[in-house]
């Protein structure tokens, strides 16, 4: 008989760790349901950015479409938030009533992006006020590509210098937007190089007409019925009509702190990526904490699934997960590339 394993994320962790599970033989040991926020398949968020500027469309960007899912005997439940694990009956319980059972869980809810204080950021009632955007996710990226193409906004602010928001403020001049970007950091992608080659960097993206301030941190969203620009501190305010945040990322804990699952930083793992003190619960990916690490990148996370999968179909119990390298290959020279548009 099929053993029940939920997967919790249909993100590029969550997909890739049944991938590599289904390569182990595991559809002919598993019942496998999965649950993803969003009302997707499975597709590469690095490419979010060329969606943007208009290099690719949505439907390029694809890992695994919705029929992948048939295709596999993978009941995918899209669109349908994960609230609470109840580890002790082995039961998950999502935001739309469904109760799915399990025998081994596999939590991958990844991360979300990380939104700094600043004065106007918010509406009276707590949203995220209109016309500013994270850069995250297909909807994030569909809201802005519909913003930017507005007639009436001109001018663009992007808060966060690194490769994603350089990637952001190239694909926003697809719309004919002049843009600016604002980095806190003394230098362009100081956590990815140093500065002698953000020297470089920065003239390369400057020479594509888009503004840079480093060294300053965004406190305010300017105007009251639209926004109007930002405020900068010890440098003036700068004219906008739409901000663009990728000011880094947080992992998505939520649930594994509601459920009493070990968290610090992140889902706290050990090598075989099992949760700490959980005899069938598994996490991978950006929510994931390893020996003190907390990883953003892609390459930890397609280690991490290959491990976990062994472990899970029990084709090598011996397979251990012992970190990553966390210096990030950046490909910031794609910044120079034709955009489209302008």
């Amino acid at each position: 008989m099929k053993r029940r394993l939920v997967v919790i994320g249909n993100g590029m962790a969550g997909a890739r760790a049944v991938e590599e599970i289904l390569a182990r033989g595991g559809g002919d040991l598993f019942d496998i349901t999965m649950f993803g926020d969003e009302p997707y398949g499975n597709y590469n968020r690095i490419m979010l950015s060329h969606v943007l500027s208009g290099e690719e469309s949505d439907a390029d960007i694809f890992l695994n479409a919705l029929p992948w899912y048939h295709e596999n005997n993978i009941t995918l439940h899209a669109g349908v938030r994960v609230d609470r694990i109840d580890k002790f009956s082995r039961h998950v319980f999502a935001s739309d009533g469904r109760v799915a059972q399990y025998d081994q869980l596999i939590i991958a809810t990844g991360s979300r992006s990380f939104l700094p204080p600043m004065d106007g950021l918010h509406t009276p009632s707590g949203t995220v006020r209109h016309g500013v955007f994270t850069f995250r996710t297909m909807d994030d990226t569909r809201k802005m590509i519909e913003f930017a193409q507005h007639e009436h906004h001109r001018r663009a602010v992007v808060i966060g210098g690194g490769l994603l928001g350089l990637e952001a403020a190239r694909g926003l001049q697809a719309y004919g937007l002049d843009v600016a970007v604002v980095h806190s950091g003394g230098h362009l992608m100081s956590a990815q190089m140093g500065p002698d080659g953000s020297a470089i960097l920065r003239r390369s993206v400057e020479g594509l007409g888009i503004e840079v301030h480093t060294g300053s941190r965004t406190t305010a969203i300017l105007g009251s019925d639209r926004i109007t620009g930002v405020g900068l501190r010890d440098q003036p305010d700068l004219d906008c009509d739409m901000v663009v945040v990728t000011a880094g990322i947080r992992p998505n804990v939520d649930v594994a702190v509601v459920s009493g699952l070990a968290v610090e930083r992140g889902i706290v793992v050990d090598d075989h990526l099992r949760v700490m003190d959980e005899e069938e619960i598994y996490a991978v990916g950006e929510c994931v904490q390893h020996r003190g690490e907390v990883y953003e990148l892609v390459a930890p996370l397609w280690e991490q699934a290959a491990v976990l999968a062994d472990h899970v179909t029990g084709v090598d119990r011996n397979s251990m997960y012992l970190g990553s390298r966390s210096i990030p290959q950046s490909n910031a020279g794609s910044l120079m590339a034709p955009s489209g548009g302008k």
